[in-house]
């Protein structure tokens, strides 16, 4: 079987077919940016936080005005038909609505009939060195559009403003961009939340700011209370930022990634801090729970 499968409305591509994979010129994901998504994947098998991503998901439609014509079942049905059809034990999730093809113009209403693509591909180890060494990051030119333009929590496909951030980063030889808002305050990375760590203490940037909020960003703030980690949401600026004990990013398949050097200055001491190393081995022991408790589930139904 190949490295990628791909599923559009039931309808599985793979191999010799997987270049039959297609969807209309005038479907309004193509031309307008006019969809929703998620990006989960598994971990032995197991997919990951399937039902929180599909309530973003459901969200994210309502915010837009989409009603999304599957049912959450019908979704994982096609989601797992579809790895299996993969048949990857590590596996790369994308699940895109779009609002259909029709009529080209701005009115919502000219899409006939959504449609639904999955997008999977085997999913190897993230390198090594991510977490063994940190990442360097910029703080972007590029400004965060204002959440009273398009809504970050909005998952679409509408993310010309973060490519231009992520081309701006790659430009300077960074692995990513920081995205700050009009007030100059951080919001997130391109594809993910950003932390710091000040005297011992979490940080966050609020959703307010005008950022997503991410999965895993929950899942660690959930940790964080269980674990008595004292943490807040708080709106902080450039000179905060550069000047943390330590930082790192969070995102459903990086995880927890340390960033040691923003803008060519090392963060802290340049390397991979103590409570980051710590989270990430709270985080990853949560996984394996996660998917324990999942496969025995799955073993009683």
């Amino acid at each position: 079987m190949s490295g990628e499968v791909v599923n559009i409305n039931g309808e599985i591509f793979c191999d010799q077919t997987l270049s039959q994979a297609k969807v209309s010129v005038f479907d309004r994901g193509f031309l307008f940016g006019d969809s929703v998504y998620e990006v989960t994947g598994t971990y032995s098998g197991v997919i990951f936080k399937i039902d929180e991503h599909l309530d973003r998901l459901w969200k994210s439609s309502s915010r837009i005005g989409m009603d999304i014509p599957f049912t959450r079942n019908e979704i994982i049905f096609e989601i797992e038909k579809t790895l299996k059809a993969l048949n990857k034990d590590s596996a790369y999730i994308r699940l895109i609505i779009t609002r259909g093809e029709g009529e080209i113009g701005l009115d919502p209403g000219l899409g006939q009939q959504c449609n639904m693509v999955i997008i999977t591909r085997e999913f190897p180890e993230n390198p090594s060195w991510w977490y063994d060494k940190g990442v360097e990051m910029i703080i972007a030119d590029i400004q965060r559009t204002p959440k009273e333009a398009v809504d970050p929590n909005v998952k679409s496909g509408n993310y010309l403003n973060n490519v231009l951030a992520y081309s701006e980063a790659r430009k300077q030889g960074a692995f990513d961009a920081i995205m700050l808002n009009r007030d100059g305050h951080v919001t997130e990375g391109t594809t993910s939340n950003i932390w710091i760590v000040e005297k011992d203490r979490l940080i966050t940037p609020p959703v307010k700011a005008g950022l997503l909020e991410g999965i895993t960003r929950q899942t660690l703030i959930g940790l964080c209370r269980e674990e008595n980690i004292g943490l807040s949401e708080e709106n902080f600026g450039p000179d905060r930022l550069l000047a943390a004990q330590e930082c790192f990013l969070t995102s459903s398949t990086k995880q927890l990634v340390p960033i040691t050097k923003i803008n060519k200055k090392p963060i802290g001491s340049g390397l991979p801090g103590d409570t980051t190393k710590k989270l990430l081995k709270i985080y990853r022991k949560h996984v394996d729970e996660y998917v324990k408790m999942r496969r025995i589930s799955q073993n009683h139904v």
